[in-house]
């Protein structure tokens, strides 16, 4: 558990205002980056936006975050990843449909979504730090060589590791929602 972040969200939970002011500056660029990637398509306020709706989350939701679960940084990345594709969603139906109009999620989207969070907890139960070398290299697109300058390894040592991950989740994920 990183003593930086257990600080920070200490901070965020005893003196939320003070808190927030920390994270955001800490992991403001990493949320933006993700979001902007994903509604490039769309207005500078759209993003801004968003990423706001980001951060307004971790306020509200301050008290069930548990660093056991992963680390602040990869939940940051999660809601920033979800909050986007939700705004994607719901900025390209507004632009083909009339606004009182809503679709439900279907069952391949619910599916979906399930097979993700599966595929999130087996990636997490890898430990550290082979859970955060996949969250760069598959969720957040980290070249080798950048997580190998992060982790201070080598590039095979990381390739490596994956390697060796991506044949544990096989193994995890073996007659689960994966393998019908």
């Amino acid at each position: 558990m990183d003593k930086e972040e257990q600080k920070l969200l200490e901070l965020l939970k005893q003196k939320p205002n003070k808190g927030l002011e920390q994270i955001m500056k800490k992991y403001m660029g990493i949320c933006y980056s993700i979001i902007k990637n994903r509604l490039a398509d769309f207005s500078q306020q759209e993003i801004e936006e968003c990423v706001s709706d980001v951060f307004v989350d971790i306020f509200d939701g301050r008290e069930h975050i548990s660093l056991e679960k992963g680390s602040l940084k990869t939940y940051i990345c999660v809601i920033a990843r979800r909050k986007a594709a939700q705004k994607y969603k719901k900025l390209i139906q507004k632009q083909s449909l009339p606004l009182t109009e809503e679709f439900p999620i279907t069952k391949n989207e619910y599916e979906q979504i399930e097979n993700r969070s599966v595929l999130l907890q087996c990636i997490k139960e890898l430990g550290e730090p082979d859970s955060h070398i996949f969250i760069m290299k598959y969720y957040l697109g980290y070249s080798t060589k950048m997580i190998a300058e992060k982790f201070d390894l080598k590039q095979n040592t990381v390739d490596k590791k994956v390697q060796r991950g991506l044949e544990k989740l096989k193994k995890a994920l073996q007659g689960g929602v994966f393998y019908e």
